[in-house]
C-alpha cells in the first residue's frame, strides 16, 4: 500500500515521517493521519510491482529495526486514543514484532548452536517457532530444484 497524503492536512496535524525509524515508519504515518481523523480510501488496483533488491533494508530485518518499531508504537499509543478495534489492531501489531524479535534472537541462537538459548527463547515465545517454516521452506525448495524435483 502506497498512501498519499494531502499536505495541508499533515501539516495542520504536525505529521510527519519518523525519522528515527528505518522500517515501519509509513505504518506509524498511515496511522497517525487516521488517528487524527483522517480517511483512508483503498484502491484495489495495484499501482505498483514491489521487487526487494539484495542489501536493500527491507530485505534485512534486525533486531534494533524491531526495536525501533515497537519504541515508535509506543511513542504512538501515547500519543493518540484509540477506540477498541484499533486498539486491538494496534495490539496485533505489537504481538507480531515482538515474534519477529523472538524469531531473530531464535535463529542467532541457532547459529551459535546454543541449546540453552535455543529453549529459552522457545519458551519465552512459542511462537516464534511458527516462523521457522519459512527459511525451512525455502531451504527445501532449494533443494529440490537442485535435485531436479518440481
Amino acid at each position: 500500500m502506497k498512501p498519499i497524503f494531502r499536505r495541508d492536512f499533515l501539516n495542520e496535524h504536525g505529521l510527519r515521517f519518523d525519522e528515527n525509524l528505518r522500517i515501519g515508519e509509513d505504518y506509524i504515518l498511515l496511522a497517525s493521519a487516521i488517528a487524527s481523523g483522517g480517511i483512508c480510501a483503498i484502491e484495489p488496483e495495484a499501482g505498483y510491482v514491489y521487487h526487494l533488491r539484495h542489501g536493500s533494508i527491507s530485505r534485512v530485518l534486525k533486531p534494533e529495526h524491531l526495536t525501533a518499531m515497537l519504541a515508535g508504537d509506543e511513542k504512538f499509543l501515547k500519543r493518540f486514543s484509540l477506540e477498541p478495534r484499533a486498539t486491538s489492531a494496534q495490539r496485533r501489531r505489537t504481538q507480531s514484532i515482538r515474534e519477529a524479535a523472538s524469531f531473530l534472537t531464535l535463529v542467532d541462537e541457532i547459529k551459535k548452536r546454543s541449546f540453552g538459548g535455543i529453549l529459552k527463547t522457545a519458551i519465552d515465545n512459542p511462537r516464534a517457532l511458527k516462523h521457522l517454516r519459512m527459511p525451512i521452506a525455502v531451504r527445501m525448495r532449494r533443494f529440490a530444484r537442485a535435485a531436479g524435483v518440481s
